[in-house]
């Protein structure tokens, strides 16, 4: 999901060019809240289930959407200032001082540089749906990419 702030004005889109700005309306108010002019973050909306794990298929039901929350890994935009072509790791830290106050529906996702087989097992042992692993060097490209890969866990089981 990409989230596009312009004054008060916030726009969502899902990767296959759907507007959601009606169906997350919560978001709207958080948005126009960050501490800049504008702003295009990417993510990923989920509703947070109470054992902690993401359910991303509840967004399909009206019940789920109050719930929903973007959890923000990108920077894409600030301030008219295209932050594409910068490296990840220096995205990150400026999506990090944005993201600094709460901000009502929006959360960041911690990036973990951990040893990426130990990582992938563990979150597979708790029943986490996978990992989203990226290089940090490299800038923000959209779509299939060898920066960029997505692992799901084998016996991952919708809850």
């Amino acid at each position: 999901m990409q989230a596009r702030r312009e004054a008060s004005s916030v726009a969502l889109w899902s990767r296959n060019g759907l507007s959601w700005t009606d169906r997350l309306p919560r978001f709207a108010a958080g948005f126009v809240s960050l501490p800049c002019a504008s702003c295009v973050l990417d993510g990923e909306v989920v509703v947070q289930l109470p054992d902690g794990r993401d359910d991303f298929d509840a967004l399909r039901s009206v019940a789920g959407a109050p719930h929903a929350v973007l959890l923000a890994f990108d920077l894409l935009e600030l301030d008219g200032r295209d932050r594409r072509l910068l490296p990840l790791v220096e995205r990150r830290a400026e999506l990090a001082r944005l993201l600094a106050q709460p901000v009502d529906g929006i959360a960041m996702v911690d990036a973990l540089d951990e040893r990426g087989p130990d990582l992938f097992r563990h979150a597979c042992a708790l029943g986490l749906e996978g990992l989203v692993c990226k290089r940090t060097d490299r800038r923000y490209r959209s779509g299939p990419s060898p920066a960029w890969m997505k692992v799901r866990c084998p016996e991952y089981r919708h809850p």
